[in-house]
């Protein structure tokens, strides 16, 4: 590296897509998740559904999925980092409106507000651990969803304490999360 400074390996580095896949062309990253990137090298980790995240006593709750037009009477959360564009974009192909009633950072925050019956939200599949039992995560109709993509060095092989990694991904290919994500014409995201 220039200027004498040494290179650690092992660290954590957080950033949307955009960020990890310019990191990864300039060689400040050796691998990185990427949310749906274009066509291109990289390992297809999962397919992860999007979900409408309602209170137990929503009277949507006990539907085996959700439109997001059947929420637009609701107060309607989101999270502007890194979901909201993709949130927006799931509303445009149906026809739904996109009118966030707020704007929340963190993952928890809408979680909450939701639990507090204060809105409701769209989460990914991903977030299903963080859920309590108080409230639902349906899949939406039309399905959507977004592609988990590990991705390596733009140019040149992988970084060495990578390379297993690379390589059981590899022999796992993978396919969607669940059975809903699989609906044949889901649209996706991104």
């Amino acid at each position: 590296m220039a200027g004498g400074a040494a290179r650690r390996h092992g660290a954590g580095l957080r950033g949307d897509s955009g960020e990890l896949a310019d990191w990864l062309a300039h060689g400040t990253a050796d691998a990185a998740v990427l949310v749906d990137p274009p066509s291109g090298p990289g390992i297809l980790l999962t397919t992860d559904g999007y979900r409408a995240l309602l209170p137990r006593d929503h009277p949507l709750a006990d539907e085996p999925r959700v439109a997001l037009a059947d929420l637009a009477d609701d107060a309607f959360l989101v999270s502007p980092n890194g979901c909201e564009e993709r949130v927006r974009d799931l509303h445009d192909p149906v026809g739904a409106r996109f009118a966030p009633a707020r704007r929340v950072r963190d993952l928890a925050t809408p979680i909450g507000m939701v639990q507090a019956g204060l809105g409701v939200t769209v989460l990914s599949e991903a977030a299903r651990p963080l859920i309590g039992p108080d409230l639902v995560l349906l899949p939406l109709d039309p399905p959507a969803a977004r592609r988990l993509v590990l991705s390596g060095p733009g140019s040149g092989p992988w970084h060495p304490a990578l390379r297993p990694l690379a390589t059981a991904a590899a022999a796992h290919p993978a396919g969607p999360a669940t059975a809903e994500d699989a609906r044949p014409g889901r649209a996706t995201a991104g």
